[in-house]
């Protein structure tokens, strides 16, 4: 039985991404040199055999890579250690101040975890771009990169850790990566990156040592575009994030792809569980440095099919566009910085298949659904996020100063409920006190509550409990329509529709 873990899938998408742009200058020994300083920043050490040089060309063979990092969670650590062999580096001085790089042979190696108990787990990791090449350009401390790599694949086979068991595979290709890379050495190790892929494929098998659970996952990506720029500054050990992004380090990374497919197959012990989906685009920025981080992710066309044991027919789901944007500050300043918080699902649809489970006597609306919640506003972090007394902090360390409640929107099964305001939070007391006013509004609440009393999944009491809340918080504003305004005044007080109800 085995489970591919963190650090070993880390250290192979790394690999994977990297290429062949790991190399670059003007001259082969430069090329060299410039390689090691980067992988060095990163906390690789660099362990060459042979570096020999045969006229225009320099090799450098059975060359090793090490990097071992401990992680602590609490009072516990968690050591990682990768060994990765390349066999062979060739580096060509192609006469015109330019150099073109290739490595010969498929690079190998394993990555070890050990956990606080002692435990140890293995894998084993595979990286094959011998077709991919670079051309190399630029100076000693500003280089340009021309890639070209018609296929670059890794996989990472995590090893069983009783006798017997079956190894966890994970596996990627890149097809068609083309588009170039800067390397600037000034101040750091820098990466600009413009890269384009024809596709894009994943692959996972594996088993759930714990109840024996098997899965089979496919993963096909079209049209990819990669744009990133990062910073490693000097003095930054890469393994110690916090100290690293401290001291400057920083990273903004925008992806895009088409056509995208999965699908997954699993064994468990209730039966066969069959899931396969699309979607027609895609879009994701990750930033990260000392100022601020940003998540944010896009999808257009989504589809979702299921098919389990428990449910024999398959149902599905469509969603027209989904979007997720978290930002928010990381470094303590005096003054508040902007945040942002938004999740949005438009368009979603159910297949007749699971409104029939849901509600097979149709007495609710089956239309598309719609959740949007998109808030911003501005906050500081009391100490810096990325240190570790951060970490250590039994509750965030954030302070909100301010909320504003773009929008609000759940439509689901005939009824919305829409909103939007403002709040200000006074800190002054410990405990954030707002000011400020939500305004809310809901219609066809009375008939889906009528809907699901005749499902009986709704009893009548409870209806006439909801009901006689709406008519004390909310005021009528047409056919099974109502509004209410929420104030949030000082002292604490709270106000719905001019009423206290705190």
């Amino acid at each position: 039985m085995a489970r591919l873990k963190p650090a070993g899938t880390t250290t192979f998408i790394a690999l994977l991404m990297s290429s062949t742009a790991a190399l670059a200058d003007v001259t082969p020994e430069q090329v060299w040199e410039s390689w090691q300083k980067q992988y060095s920043a990163y906390g690789f050490t660099v362990t060459p055999g042979a570096v020999e040089r045969d006229g225009d060309v320099l090799t450098i063979s059975n060359l090793v890579l090490t990097n071992e990092t401990t992680t602590e969670v609490g009072t516990d650590k968690v050591v990682s250690k990768t060994v990765m062999n390349v066999p062979t580096i060739l580096l060509e001085d192609l006469g015109d101040g330019t150099v073109k790089g290739s490595i010969d042979g498929e690079i190998t190696g394993t990555n070890d975890t050990t956990d606080p108990t002692g435990k140890s787990d293995t894998a084993k990791i595979k990286v094959n771009k011998t077709d991919a090449s670079v051309v190399i350009s630029g100076t000693p401390e500003e280089m340009s990169y021309l890639v070209d790599a018609p296929s670059v694949s890794a996989s990472v086979e995590a090893q069983p850790a009783t006798p017997g068991g079956k190894p966890a595979l994970l596996g990627m290709t890149l097809t068609g990566l083309s588009g170039t890379q800067a390397m600037s050495s000034v101040g750091g190790q820098g990466i600009k990156a413009d890269l384009k892929a024809t596709g894009m494929s994943l692959t996972m098998t594996g088993t759930d040592p714990e109840d024996a659970t098997t899965i089979n996952a496919n993963v096909e990506m079209k049209d990819l575009a990669i744009k990133a720029d990062s910073m490693m500054p000097e003095g930054a050990d890469a393994a110690k994030l916090g100290d690293a992004i401290a001291k400057g380090m920083h990273t903004n990374s925008d992806i895009s792809y088409g056509t995208l497919t999965y699908s997954m197959d699993s064994d468990t012990k209730q039966g066969p569980v069959n899931v396969s989906g699309s979607a027609e685009s895609g879009h994701a920025i990750i930033a990260l440095s000392r100022d601020a981080v940003r998540y944010a992710a896009t999808g257009t066309k989504t589809k979702l099919d299921i098919q389990t044991a428990e449910f024999p027919l398959p149902m599905s789901a469509t969603i027209d566009q989904g979007e997720i944007d978290f930002a928010m500050p990381l470094a303590a300043t005096p003054e508040p910085q902007p945040f942002t918080g938004k999740v949005s699902l438009v368009g979603l649809s159910l297949s007749d298949q699971i409104w029939k489970v849901i509600d097979p006597t149709a007495k609710l609306a089956h239309g598309p659904a719609t959740l949007i919640v998109d808030l911003t506003g501005t906050g500081k972090a009391m100490i810096d996020l990325f240190s570790l007394a951060a970490a250590a902090s039994p509750v965030p360390p954030v302070q909100i100063d301010s909320l504003n409640v773009n929008q609000l929107q759940l439509t689901a099964a005939g009824a919305e409920l829409t909103g939007n305001g403002a709040l200000t939070f006074d800190n002054s007391m410990g405990m954030p006190m707002p000011l400020g006013a939500v305004d809310l509004k809901l219609a066809g609440a009375n008939k889906l509550m009528d809907g699901l009393v005749a499902m009986g999944v709704m009893p009548q009491d409870q209806v006439m409990f909801a009901k006689m809340m709406m008519g004390m918080y909310a005021v009528p504003a047409g056919d099974d329509l109502f509004t209410s305004k929420i104030e949030f005044k000082e002292g604490g007080q709270i106000l719905a529709n001019g009423q206290p109800i705190k």
